[in-house]
Parts: structure tokens; sequence; C-alpha cells
């Protein structure tokens, strides 16, 4: 069974009739499937506004797919759904739930529980250099990115690609003329970026960049300032 998304545009009640607005790929897949001339059979799961999102789904199962990919972290990596089980068991665990409490499905899951799993993962990731197959800024919640602004911060890597080596991108301006290593950074706004992005911020200009890509910058914090060794003084 494969699974996909659509999003209803349009019912003919009388006629029985739904029309789905589909994305490209899903649209290729069901395509591929009716070719074969079987007559197909969809399950329908209507969902609300306090269910995970496919685009959460998708995003939470890809990242899954690329830590299991990474074999860092041991024996429970042995397949796919291995992982899955490990890393729902330990969400479970330190989120006081029961065993076989938390689901990414439509029918048992919710929004809130999703987004903090891939926060979980995200960090995961991150702590380990894991190569992403989807970059966060494109798939994270609004209220969410801030989360992998910080941690990108905290390990040194872009917040828009993940690679390292990276560094620190003040967003605030300091001061012409004002020694950084003599100034207390602390509530100066900042973002990770390696090399391309750094240069793509400085051609673009700070507020036209943060558009773009949709982040807000992070307050330096003495965490943060320790990691970067930058001074907090007066």
């Amino acid at each position: 069974m494969t699974e996909l998304f659509g999003q209803v545009n349009k019912l003919d009640p009388n006629k029985g009739l739904v029309t789905l607005r589909m994305s490209d790929d899903d649209l290729h897949t069901l395509q591929k499937y009716h070719a074969t001339n079987q007559q197909q059979v969809l399950s329908v799961i209507a969902s609300d506004d306090n269910e995970p999102t496919p685009k959460q789904r998708r995003f939470a199962f890809a990242l899954l797919n690329d830590i299991w990919l990474s074999q860092v972290g041991g024996a429970w990596l042995e397949t796919v759904e291995s992982t899955r089980r490990h890393f729902y068991g330990t969400y479970e665990y330190y989120h006081g739930l029961d065993f076989g409490e938390f689901s990414l499905s439509a029918v048992k899951g919710n929004k809130s529980d999703t987004n903090e799993f891939i926060n979980m993962l995200l960090d995961y990731a991150v702590l380990h250099n894991i190569s992403l197959s989807v970059k966060p800024l494109n798939e994270l919640e609004p209220q969410e990115i801030a989360h992998w602004e910080y941690q990108c911060l905290m390990n040194k890597c872009c917040v828009i690609c993940g690679k390292r080596p990276s560094d620190l991108h003040h967003l605030d301006t300091i001061g012409q003329g004002v020694d950084r290593r003599k100034t207390n950074h602390l509530k100066h706004r900042a973002v990770q970026l390696c090399r391309i992005h750094h240069q793509e911020a400085h051609s673009l200009g700070i507020e036209t960049f943060l558009q773009k890509h949709h982040l807000t910058g992070i307050k330096i914090d003495e965490r943060i300032a320790e990691v970067h060794r930058l001074n907090t003084g007066d």
C-alpha cells in the first residue's frame, strides 16, 4: 500500500465525486498505478486542524531515513523500522507517555507532538553531523524554525544547508570601527552560515536574505557565546 495525500478541491455529493489537489509526485505515483488497468481503491482519511499535516509526516519520515542511512548510533539502526521504533520509544520516555502512545499517523497523532518529535530528530542529526536529504527551513512550521536556528549556532552548522564548516554571522550592526573581540555580544542577533550562504547574505542584504529563508535570527546568549568564544563583558 502506498500512502498519498491530497487536498479536497471540490465536492459533488449528488454525483458522489471528489476532486483532489495533489502534489506532482503523488499524482505521478497514482498515474503509475492507474496505468496497470487495475481498478484502484483509495482509502480516504479526513484530517482536522490538530492532526499531523502530510508535510510534517513526510519530513519526519525523511529524517528517520536519513538517520538510518547514516548508520550513526548502534544496533537499533538495523532497519528503518527499528530506527523508527527506537525514536518513538525515546520520545515517549522523555515526555512521560505510555509505550505505543506516540504516533505520526493522521489517526492517532497530533501537530504539537509531531513538531517536538521532528525537533528531537533534528537535534540528533545536527549533533552527529548527519547529512539531510531535505532542507529543514523548507519543511518546518514557522514556530519551530527558531529551534533549528539555535541548534545550528550551538553545533556550528549552516542553518540553510547544514554544511560544515560554517561561521556565526551577525545580523545586528555592532558599529563601524568597533573591535568585535572587545564588544559584548549578548543579545545581538546571529545566524550560522556556510561560506556560500554567507556570501549570499552580503549580496542580498540582511532583510531580503532573512525573508527569503524565513529566518529571524537568534539573540546570542551565554551558551552560544561560550561555543563561539565571544566576549560577554563590557
